[in-house]
């Protein structure tokens, strides 16, 4: 029984993250079509994805680095800097357009965004661009 209750737990979990990730991407592709209807507004907004999922993990490794004390990141020759952060970066790319634009998964949560009240879509889009500013 206990292994149930902790896989539905793991479930609900996943669906939460599953659906903020959405909501990011809801977020950010609405801005991109209101300011730019050019039909690539899922594009960008994976493109701004990848790029602060990339600076959230570069964020976390120099944390890391601090609370160790230690050098985690390679010096600062290029390649040895590229080496383990280009994979990063395209598995990231991967990652969010299979979770997100392959079959439109990000649109199963649509209706429930759009029916949030106007202060809620407000309070979220801000806190949406305010998190991809501060991944910079």
């Amino acid at each position: 029984m206990g292994s149930f209750s902790s896989a539905t737990g793991l479930v609900a979990i996943g669906r939460w993250l599953a659906k903020a990730h959405a909501y990011a991407f809801y977020v950010l592709r609405s801005t991109f079509k209101a300011v730019w209807d050019d039909g690539m507004e899922d594009w960008k907004a994976l493109l701004f994805m990848t790029v602060a999922m990339g600076f959230a993990a570069l964020t976390v490794t120099n944390l890391v680095s601090i609370g160790l004390e230690h050098r985690v990141l390679p010096s600062d020759e290029k390649r040895q800097f590229m080496m383990p952060w280009g994979p990063v970066y395209v598995g990231s790319t991967f990652l969010n357009h299979y979770t997100l634009m392959y079959s439109r998964k990000w649109s199963r949560f649509e209706r429930e965004f759009q029916h949030h009240s106007k202060a809620i879509r407000i309070c979220g889009g801000v806190a949406v661009w305010a998190a991809q500013a501060g991944c910079r």
